[in-house]
């Protein structure tokens, strides 16, 4: 539950930062990221995309009900959250996959979130090189971006950081398949 209100958090600032995205012509100032606007146009993928039902039960290692979706246009999010069908586990995964090609054509941009985001959780992160491309688990989890996409994968797994990455790998695999 308290990776679920980090995450909200997460999700808030990012929403803010959005809504404060402004169209002046003033030069950044030191250390700060620049706001690129959503220009990636291109097929909008759907979270359970990356994982699906029976893939997420094979990483939480117990049966999960079908996942439940939410999304937010405004900063290009779509999540599904698997939860066991066993009521009494604490276990879930959570899918969260933020793109440009499901942004309004204002929208601030997937990478643009994903590098605030990463820059407001500091040095309290792992860098994760096992995929190849821009990762780290922090507070929320495994942060991923690659190709326009920021994803974020979420688990309450006791063996949490091992499920993250295997969780990754999966996603790498079909987003590779998909995209």
């Amino acid at each position: 539950m308290r990776t679920r209100i980090t995450f909200m958090v997460l999700l808030s600032a990012s929403l803010a930062l959005g809504a404060c995205n402004s169209k002046s012509n003033d030069q950044p100032k030191e250390n700060e990221i620049p706001v690129h606007t959503s220009a990636t146009k291109g097929k909008i993928l759907e979270p359970e995309m990356l994982i699906n039902q029976n893939e997420a039960s094979e990483l939480l290692g117990e049966a999960v009900e079908t996942g439940e979706k939410k999304e937010t246009k405004a900063v290009g999010q779509k999540i599904c959250f698997y939860k066991p069908v066993n009521s009494s586990s604490n276990n879930y995964l959570q899918v969260s996959l933020t793109q440009d090609s499901f942004m309004p054509p204002t929208g601030v941009g997937s990478e643009t979130i994903y590098r605030e985001t990463k820059r407001m959780i500091g040095d309290s992160k792992k860098e994760v090189k096992e995929f190849g491309n821009e990762a780290f688990i922090a507070i929320g989890g495994l942060h991923l971006f690659k190709d326009g996409y920021y994803i974020l994968i979420s688990s309450g797994k006791r063996d949490n950081e091992e499920t993250l990455k295997n969780a990754g790998k999966k996603v790498m695999e079909n987003l590779g398949k998909v995209k």
